[in-house]
């Protein structure tokens, strides 16, 4: 009987966000996003717009882009490798 090696397969990561400058243009504070889109997370909201958390959900950056009224695409930047 053969043994089945798994390969893990490395997670794709956004290269950066636009929350910061979305919640500046909407006049939205970071705890008043985490509030309506993370159940109050604001740490946890913040390490994604430091960069801190770069390989997410895709569940959650549909929460967060929805918060905020803009499509995933126009929050956050991803950058296939090359």
């Amino acid at each position: 009987m053969e043994k089945k090696i798994k390969v893990k397969k490395e997670k794709e990561k956004i290269h950066s966000n636009m929350i910061r400058v979305l919640l500046e243009e909407q006049g939205m504070s970071q705890q008043e996003l985490a509030d309506i889109s993370l159940d109050g997370n604001a740490g946890f909201l913040s390490k994604i717009i430091n960069g801190q958390r770069r390989c997410i959900s895709l569940p959650i950056a549909f929460k967060i882009a929805k918060g905020l009224n803009k499509t995933i695409e126009q929050v956050f930047i991803y950058k296939p490798k090359a």
